[in-house]
């Protein structure tokens, strides 16, 4: 057994005492999917003014390869559903069903028919028509992670 309390910048801790956060206490994190950079940046700052931390990203492979290499838990993906490229947020709602069952989406669309379309497709998948409202956007976001967190 090697100590460490003669190593220079090396702190003995006493394990039995140690406090480990709460998951709870922790900021909750939202991936924010938007291809459309101005839209990404507002919605950005009002997201972290209400308490989140965001991530962003500007399509669903970005989105995917973030979701998983984060060393951040992810509580809540809010996505955008036209995007360029391979994938659109419908597909990206998809893979985290097939690969991270537990984490919420709340997709986002500016065509109100592609927005009411998907509510007819996907009764469990939350929609948020655009433009939308920052303040209920945020309101969905605390409600999917509050349902998480109680098992509601």
């Amino acid at each position: 057994m090697h100590s460490l309390a003669g190593m220079k910048g090396c702190r003995v801790t006493d394990l039995d005492n140690l406090r480990l956060p709460d998951p709870e206490d922790r900021t909750p994190t939202i991936l924010l999917v938007e291809d459309e950079v101005l839209i990404r940046m507002a919605a950005s700052d009002y997201l972290q003014e209400c308490g989140f931390k965001v991530l962003e990203a500007s399509s669903a492979a970005e989105a995917i390869a973030m979701i998983q290499g984060s060393e951040t838990p992810i509580d809540v993906v809010f996505s955008d559903i036209r995007m360029p490229g391979e994938m659109d947020g419908f597909g990206l709602a998809k893979w985290i069903r097939e690969h991270r069952a537990g984490l919420s989406v709340l997709l986002t669309s500016g065509d109100a028919k592609t927005a009411e379309v998907a509510k007819g497709l996907c009764e469990k998948l939350e929609i948020v028509s655009k433009p939308y409202d920052y303040r209920l956007a945020a309101a969905r976001i605390r409600q999917l992670i509050s349902a998480k967190t109680h098992g509601t």
